[in-house]
């Protein structure tokens, strides 16, 4: 196993731009959604790398400040349009994940829905500095990823150890809970090994993640 198999950068641009999006399931992942309708998501929440925006829109509808930030602008186009389409109120804005600027203490709960394993391992600790940033002292973070496990269904990208995680939150975090969990993909046929991976009745794609949950520490 290793930490983060990483092939030719993708290009998160062109695949939003296109009419297949492979983790696009016109809704939160379940993973997410359960923490989603639990109540577990407190404050002003942060959906970041959100995508088309399905987890701040969900947000939004139980009445959360809801922010997404996205690095690809057609990803933030689609959240714009899903936003308007609903009637809800989320701010969607571009942004780069490993900088994020102007946001600084201004979360209670962020969700991370397949980001952290889209990142080159160079660029991970990066980014548990911006979330160290933008949450309050005793913030709340939600971690989806494709896990590095024996037997796993997974592309080859980005799986991460349990080892791994637990040292990218070793310094500033309480980790409440690391567990397995799938994520849903909408796999088109032909797409190599993934492709005759088994479907649910919703013709979705479970892959083998983790989800981690995490608090920032005070000081």
């Amino acid at each position: 196993m290793s930490d983060s198999p990483q092939p030719p950068e993708m290009d998160f641009e062109a695949v939003y731009r296109s009419p297949n999006i492979p983790w696009d399931i016109g809704e939160p992942q379940p993973a997410l959604a359960e923490l989603i309708s639990s109540g577990w998501c407190a404050g002003a929440v942060l959906d970041i790398g959100c995508g088309t925006g399905e987890a701040a829109l969900a947000l939004a509808a139980r009445g959360h400040p809801a922010t997404g930030v996205d690095v690809a602008p057609g990803a933030i186009e689609l959240a714009r349009r899903k936003a308007a389409a609903r009637g809800l109120e989320a701010d969607f804005q571009v942004g780069d994940a490993t900088r994020l600027d102007g946001y600084d203490g201004r979360f209670d709960t962020v969700l991370d829905s397949g980001l952290l394993h889209c990142l080159p391992p160079e660029a991970q600790p990066r980014y548990l500095g911006v979330l160290r940033r933008v949450c309050r002292p005793g913030g709340r973070v939600a971690v989806l990823c494709f896990a590095d496990v024996p037997g796993a269904r997974t592309p080859d990208r980005g799986r991460l150890t349990e080892a791994r995680l637990r040292d990218l939150f070793a310094e500033g975090w309480d980790i409440e809970a690391l567990e397995p969990a799938s994520i849903l993909g909408v796999v088109p046929d032909g797409l190599g090994e993934i492709s005759g991976w088994p479907r649910d009745d919703k013709g979705r794609t479970p892959m083998t993640a983790w989800r981690l949950l995490a608090v920032r520490a005070r000081p």
